[in-house]
């Protein structure tokens, strides 16, 4: 650390930067990030991280708070990672992640005069997850459930969660205290030893089913009284499974999966279509705002449109969807997995104009004969589309591209690429993600004559 600066500095806070940090500057010009403080304030924090090029701290105390400063409703805010703005009023949150799309699109996207629509606020800031994952670990030595503090793996314990769906929070009470007579041990990250990992939890908001997914270091045959006792108890869980991960890694789920009771799918529904929920599939955690995302695509697909390429697929929710609009579908997506599971919702929905392509996008126009898009619909991973791609987008020239984005950053990057050849019409942000520092839209590109 720079002995030079005071390990405690108070500043005023100028912005709002990601992850929930406050922006303020040094008295050298060096960006600070402060956790927990909100444009408008004056705090004193406690500088932890000093960099050539910026700064990091906590907060310690706000000494002018901000009017948009709130009570926060979750009593494990300050400690959990899991949300950034609980502490933040709801339609100031709404304007700065409005203003997150429009601000990429002119600094990275080189557009003048983004056409960036009001932002879609949740219906609901609570409740609204339909999955969630959470680590095991011993408090006071106890064996309890909860998530990681942020930038840190230090546990805490949860009884509940607040953007959860209360079933889900139920789950975080009970589990430790059904599991707990059964002396299964945590793991240690840092011995590498123990069973319990994790536990993944999706529920259903139409069906109100529940799966349940232990992550775990090895086969335990005392997991399979667990899981038939977690059936007898809680009639809405309708599987239990269990995932191996034995490596020493910070991915959550290991390559295999099996079956330990019950069913390993549940059904939901989006816009009145069915779609199958595995363990381990993608599937949208908030089903209202994803209704609506959806929504938003689909206005910008012409009834009886004639070929539409679906890239980054996944289970196949937006080829579904669009479906009944279009003569022919092609979804593409490289997970096998996620291609298999495609083919089940296409059939589950009596589909017959809608295929599967299990590839990468970026071999789609060289390796596979597929008949040029009239529509491109793409709902890229963060990291956003290979230029590769859009390259070939330019080439293949459709009529219209609709672009599904979950990172503003790279959904700027990637229209100044298509800028040359296509219109930005219209960016709606979609507030997915309520209390958490992430920000959905859904674009429309148009041909240029």
């Amino acid at each position: 650390m720079d002995t030079t600066l005071p390990k405690e500095i108070e500043v005023q806070i100028d912005r709002m930067g990601q992850n929930g940090q406050g922006i303020a500057y040094l008295p050298d010009g060096r960006i600070f990030f402060v956790d927990g403080a909100l444009p408008g304030e004056r705090v004193r924090a406690q500088l932890t991280q000093v960099k050539s090029q910026y700064a990091r701290g906590t907060l310690n105390q706000v000494l002018q708070a901000s009017p948009s400063r709130i009570e926060s409703g979750c009593s494990y805010f300050e400690q959990c990672g899991g949300c950034s703005f609980q502490h933040w009023d709801y339609q100031q949150e709404l304007q700065y992640k409005e203003n997150w799309v429009r601000q990429a699109l002119k600094r990275i996207g080189k557009v003048d005069a983004p056409p960036v629509e009001q932002i879609v606020a949740a219906p609901s800031a609570d409740h609204y997850r339909n999955k969630g994952q959470f680590p095991w670990g011993y408090v006071d030595g106890k064996l309890r459930l909860g998530l990681y503090q942020s930038r840190s793996h230090e546990l805490v314990p949860l009884d509940n969660c607040l953007i959860q769906d209360q079933a889900i929070s139920k789950m975080l009470e009970d589990l430790p205290r059904l599991v707990a007579p059964y002396r299964l041990s945590a793991y240690d990250e840092s011995t590498g030893k123990g069973l319990l990992r994790h536990v993944l939890i999706r529920t259903s908001k139409w069906s109100h089913d529940m799966l349940v997914l232990f992550v775990v270091t090895k086969q335990e045959p005392r997991l399979k009284n667990i899981a038939e006792e977690l059936r007898r108890q809680y009639p809405h869980i309708a599987g239990v499974g269990i995932n191996i991960n034995a490596e020493r890694t910070n991915r959550i789920l290991g390559t295999h999966t099996e079956l330990l009771a019950g069913t390993s799918t549940i059904i939901d529904k989006i816009l009145d279509m069915s779609f199958y929920v595995s363990f381990e599939s993608f599937f949208q955690v908030n089903p209202e705002q994803v209704s609506t995302l959806y929504q938003l695509a689909l206005k910008h697909v012409p009834e009886n449109a004639k070929i539409v390429w679906d890239l980054y697929a996944g289970v196949g929710t937006l080829a579904t969807l669009m479906s009944p609009k279009s003569q022919a579908v092609y979804a593409i997506e490289i997970n096998p997995q996620a291609a298999a599971d495609a083919k089940k919702n296409f059939a589950l929905n009596h589909l017959s104009n809608v295929s599967i392509i299990a590839a990468p996008v970026e071999e789609i126009a060289t390796r596979h004969q597929l008949p040029n898009p009239e529509i491109v619909v793409m709902d890229p991973p963060r990291k956003g589309v290979d230029a590769s791609v859009l390259q070939t987008l330019k080439q293949l020239a459709p009529e219209r591209i609709i672009y599904v984005s979950c990172n503003p950053d790279t959904l700027a990057r990637d229209i100044a690429l298509l800028r040359p050849d296509y219109e930005l019409q219209s960016v709606t942000p979609v507030d997915m993600f309520p209390r958490t520092d992430h920000v959905e839209s859904c674009s429309l590109l148009i041909k240029k004559p």
